[in-house]
């Protein structure tokens, strides 16, 4: 394919060369092969310019399903909107990818795959060459990237969208236009513009920038009278509009016209010495769009004559001078006195600058001659100060270390501005001055991804998508990192992004990322020098936080790591926040980045502070202990006895369920991490007891992955310490765990294991509960007679040791198989006398489990009344625990409710609330459940193509499930779905296999199928 000049500076190319280009700019479509390919339909189209004006990030559903219908959403809109981007993904070829997340869509583009993007990197090339003083270029570059818009933008979208959206990218039109005016001003093609500037200005008259040239084109072709009437009609629109009188730029044209100044009227006078210090700017420069918007607050017409000073902070590594840089490139034009940068070198090998060398070079900056340069330090700074008075001058301060080391170089009242770059908050610099912090963070994963294709350049970012993404992750997305690895890819033409991931994950990531050539350069030496700044304290601190696994961890969780009295930790970790090592959260928790957290395992890892490691690690799994034990006595009844319950004063004292249960959720990653590592550094402190508190939590958020992780690692921890009652509670725990994964016969033999164990244990309490636990793994796979007869075992074991929670506990579970078999007066009684207990004893997740068995038993008895209002107080009493399982089984519940009241509307508005909660939660059971329900409702309701497609969803979720019901109650549904369609064959194929899965567990709704059949015949 040919490549002209214009596409290898900026990307712009003649559609008709590329394989699928996406143009917004104008009616949207997909040019393709030389033609344009329409893209059918209001919806298709705007979700289209929705994609393609986030391209390469995610776009969340939200945000997506507002675009097609405002705030009028359809109940179906989440259904119809996939199947709007289906048949939008049929259209995308080379170039263009949709991608899904569990967020929302990402439209994946290649560089210069859409006209908007091409646009943006042209006009960004062309006020560069401008900001040069190659106006020739900028002219040709502004009029090429003009030629892509094709009309007004966004065309044939929702009206309310384009008009929005439309009217910004109508702004980037109008100021590129305007730019390449200025560069035909500045190439004296005054009198050709005349005619141009008119109809701009007429069909845009409260612009000013468009006024202003104007009337330079009229004042420098002699046409002065004409200059001074545009400048009265304007004054009079913008006072009769606006209220407002014209701007500065525009009045400092109109006062030099009338006294005759020189045609270059729009700039300030010269003055004698203009310094452009800045270093080279970063061509390959991604993201950052509201940093730099903060910065271009520092614009000296946004401001007074006062000090405005900016601090960038941030990670080693993540991009400080690179923003400032671009920035200042970017804003070259408004500083028309020069840029002055020095480097302090504040983090370095060598020493840092100081106030006096840093006054020496700004002031030769600044033109002074060396024998006017005082050698006192104030004598200097009130030189400096004297100087850039009334001058517009961009003063780059970078690496800077401390605030003493800058403040002596800050300008007194000056039209100038101050950027500072450092590791450090310079917390004490915002006390004497007012300073704007900036604290910057990693790019975006899109962005990283966006910065390495643009490093790498060759197809391997075409041909790797997926290795490119994890080698962005696994670079924690630092732009020091990223461009290691692209400088790697780059000199290495036969290496593959898959093949350096791998190495990453298999091998020290600083030690990979390292160039053999110059190691100095590195991310690893760029954190030494922060880590060499800190006082022992915090670099004995910032070691051990390399033990600590989790995501984040909490100030009382460090105390404890460190063995330091709480105070103490706090005024450390102040220390690591400074020095960004640290990250505080929202929530005030601390988290290092991943490669911060490798450089600090590795000097944990060191001679002479290894042995630091299992002890500090042993302390904070006893911390944990204690905390997560009084948190779930909050939540649930524990086996104390079992557990050995231990307190003390420095845990949180959590006074309700809310506190306990939230602390618990922003403490899950941690916990679950930390009993890993516990075990794999054969700390034995209390893991298989936090496993265990931790398994009824995870249960109740269906946190169903870390449930099974900490459950199998509490199994092993309690059999090699060869504790027997930590085994049968650890294997009962780990049971339940491998049922809600839908393992059923797995979580059976867990608890008749657990049941061996206690009956020679000899502790009949917990027996009795053991064989509750089996009763209930036998009515999950089918049996329930089996189940009836252990359950009532179970029963009266409870009674005969007076075990009253035990005995309720056990009735609960009898009560379902009763339900199942179709015995609903003894269910009925059973649950009436538990909710009274779970009442009275506030018991408050068992009452609300136990309103969603009542509920639908009411239903099956026909008390629709009791049945709602059994239903909607269970979603009452779960405000206050949060569980979205509790959740998902009301509203369904309510939607089976309204479906016998033939309120099918509502009741699939219910349906389908549930399921997208059950979608989160990702509960394939569950959702099997929900799918089931809604096809009854769409199938009561004459929608047997509605209905027959939720069964066939269900039928997928209930065999990944593996749950006997739901699999068989699919299979039902499917059958009179197809029979009502006329597909008799096919529903008796699907009927037989109902039977085959009900017919052995005896619910009634299998003899319901048998009836079916005999009807049709069968």
């Amino acid at each position: 394919m040919r490549v002209d000049p214009l596409e290898r500076r900026y990307g712009h190319r003649n559609p008709a060369e590329d394989e699928m280009r996406i143009r917004v700019l104008g009616p949207v479509d997909i040019w393709r092969d030389g033609r344009s390919m329409p893209v059918v339909g209001l919806k298709q189209r705007t979700l289209l310019a929705v994609l393609t004006l986030e391209a390469n990030r995610v776009v969340s559903h939200d945000r997506l399903l507002t675009a097609l219908w405002g705030a009028k959403v359809p109940v179906t809109g989440r259904r119809l909107l996939h199947n709007h981007l289906w048949s939008l993904r049929r259209l995308l070829t080379a170039g263009g990818e949709l991608v899904s997340t569990t967020t929302g869509y990402s439209l994946r583009l290649e560089t210069g795959a859409s006209d908007l993007e091409a646009f943006l990197t042209g006009t960004a090339d062309a006020r560069l060459a401008l900001s040069e003083g190659d106006a020739v270029r900028a002219a040709e570059m502004f009029r090429s990237v003009l030629s892509l818009w094709r009309g007004p933008a966004l065309g044939g979208t929702q009206p309310d969208f384009q008009a929005i959206e439309g009217a910004a990218l109508e702004d980037l039109r109008i100021a590129a236009l305007a730019e390449r005016i200025e560069a035909d001003l500045t190439l004296e093609r005054h009198a050709e513009l005349v005619g141009e500037l008119r109809l701009l200005v007429a069909e845009h008259p409260l612009n000013e920038a468009l006024r202003g040239r104007l009337m330079l084109a009229l004042y420098r072709t002699g046409r002065t009278a004409e200059a001074l009437e545009e400048f009265r009609v304007g004054r009079r629109r913008f006072r009769d509009d606006l209220g407002l009188d014209p701007g500065e730029e525009i009045s400092r044209i109109h006062q030099a016209i009338l006294t005759g100044g020189s045609a270059d009227v729009a700039t300030t006078d010269p003055v004698s010495h203009v310094p452009r210090q800045l270093p080279a700017d970063i061509t390959r420069f991604v993201g950052r769009v509201e940093d730099l918007k903060r910065l271009d607050a520092l614009l000296p017409e946004n401001q007074g004559t006062g000090v405005i000073i900016s601090a960038v902070a941030g990670t080693p590594g993540v991009g400080k001078t690179a923003l400032v840089t671009r920035w200042g490139h970017r804003a070259v034009s408004r500083f028309t006195d020069g840029q002055l940068y020095v480097n302090l070198h504040g983090y370095s090998r060598g020493r840092p600058v100081t106030a006096a060398q840093a006054l020496d070079q700004l002031l030769r900056g600044l033109g002074v001659a060396d024998d006017e340069i005082p050698q006192e330090i104030d004598e200097r700074a009130a030189l400096y100060r004297s100087t850039l008075a009334n001058r517009k001058v961009l003063i780059v301060l970078d690496n800077v270390a401390t605030s003493d080391q800058v403040r002596p170089l800050l300008p007194g009242s000056s039209c100038s501005r101050v950027i500072i770059t450092s590791r450090d908050s310079l917390r004490g610099l915002s006390v004497t001055h007012d300073l704007d912090s900036i604290v910057l963070g990693v790019l975006s994963p899109e962005d990283a991804i966006t910065l390495l294709t643009m490093l790498v350049r060759d197809r391997r970012t075409v041909d790797e998508p997926e290795a490119l993404a994890e080698l962005a992750e696994l670079c924690g997305y630092l732009p020091l990192a990223l461009r290691l690895a692209a400088a790697q890819l780059f000199s290495q033409p036969v290496l593959r992004i898959g093949e350096l991931a791998a190495k990453l994950r298999a091998e020290n990531r600083l030690t990979v990322l390292e160039l053999a050539e110059d190691p100095g350069v590195g991310v690893r030496a760029a954190l030494e020098l922060s880590y060499q700044s800190l006082p022992e304290s915090a670099r004995r601190t910032f070691r051990l936080l390399g033990v600590h696994p989790g995501p984040d961890v909490s100030i009382e969780a460090v105390a404890a790591l460190t063995g330091a009295p709480l105070l103490k930790a706090r005024a450390v970790v102040e220390a690591l926040t400074n020095a960004h090592l640290l990250q505080v959260g929202p929530d005030v928790r601390l988290s290092m980045h991943d490669l911060v957290r490798v450089y600090a395992q590795e000097l944990g890892e060191a001679d002479g502070v290894a042995g630091e490691r299992e002890a500090a690690l042993s302390r904070m799994l006893d911390w944990y202990w204690r905390a997560v034990s009084k948190a779930i006595e909050q939540v649930a009844v524990l086996d104390a006895h079992v557990l050995n319950l231990t307190h003390a004063a420095e845990v949180p004292d959590f006074t309700s369920t809310d506190e306990a249960m939230a602390w618990l959720e922003t403490e899950r990653h941690s916990l679950v991490a930390t009993t890993i590592r516990a075990v794999e550094w054969g700390v034995h402190s209390p893991t298989w007891q936090i496993s265990c508190c931790l398994g009824k939590f995870l249960y109740m958020r269906n946190h169903l992955d870390h449930w099974l992780t900490t459950a199998e690692k509490g199994v092993s921890e309690a059999r090699l310490a060869g504790d027997l009652r930590g085994e049968a509670v650890t294997v009962s725990n780990l049971g339940y765990a491998l049922m809600f994964t839908g393992r059923y016969q797995e979580n059976l033999r867990h608890q008749q294991r657990a049941l061996e164990l206690w009956h020679t244990i000899g502790d009949p309490v917990s027996e009795a509960k053991a064989l509750r636990d089996v009763s209930y793994g036998l009515q999950l796979i089918g049996e329930l007679t089996q189940a009836i007869e252990i359950g009532e075992q179970a029963l009266a074991l409870s009674r005969q040791i007076d075990d009253q929670m035990g005995v309720f506990i056990a009735k609960d579970n009898l009560a379902l198989s009763y339900f199942r078999t179709g015995h609903l007066g003894k269910a009925l009684e059973n649950l009436l006398e538990c909710q009274e207990y779970w009442r009275q004893e506030g018991r408050v997740h068992d009452e609300a489990y136990g309103l969603l068995l009542l509920a639908p038993l009411y239903i099956k008895l026909g008390d629709l009344t009791n049945a709602m209002d059994c239903f909607q107080q269970a979603m009452s009493l779960n405000y206050s625990k949060d569980n979205l399982r509790v959740e998902v089984e009301a509203l369904n519940g309510i939607g089976m409710v309204l479906r016998h009241q033939e309120r099918y509307t509502e009741a699939v508005e219910h349906h389908e609330r549930a399921l997208d909660l059950t979608r989160r939660i990702r509960n394939r059971q569950l959702e099997s459940e929900v799918l089931n329900d809604l096809g009854d409702t769409c199938f009561v309701n004459g929608d047997s193509i509605g209905a027959l497609e939720c069964y066939r969803e269900a039928a997928v979720c209930a065999d990944e499930a593996n749950h006997v019901y739901q699999r068989g109650f699919s299979r039902r549904g499917l059958g009179r779905a197809l029979h009502a369609l006329g597909r008799t064959d096919e529903a008796k194929v699907r009927w037989r296999e109902a039977l085959e899965i009900l017919g052995p567990t005896g619910v009634p709704e299998a003899e319901e199928v048998a009836g079916w059949m005999r009807e049709i015949g069968v």
